[in-house]
């Protein structure tokens, strides 16, 4: 279960997947470096979610304090 937080602070995507398996791993390297995030889904994608796979059209996009921005582009660079 992955540790989301609510941002006070003014917060910018970090990036876009089409892809959970992705996602979950960004999240994951997020984590272990202790940098706050938020996640949005397309509401069918989290009402027909399959671990590992997205229906044609969905989405996650992940958000990280505007602060915290160079420091996870570094953490997940290599992975997108």
């Amino acid at each position: 279960m992955t540790k989301e937080v609510i941002m006070k602070e003014k917060e910018v995507k970090l990036v876009e997947f089409q892809n959970d398996v992705l996602a979950e791993m960004v999240k994951t390297v997020l984590e272990k470096n202790e940098i706050p995030f938020r996640t949005k889904s397309d509401i069918m994608q989290s009402a027909l979610i399959v671990e590992g796979n997205a229906a044609a059209g969905a989405y996650t996009i992940i958000y990280v304090k505007e602060k915290d921005l160079k420091q996870a582009q570094d953490a997940i660079e290599g992975m997108v």
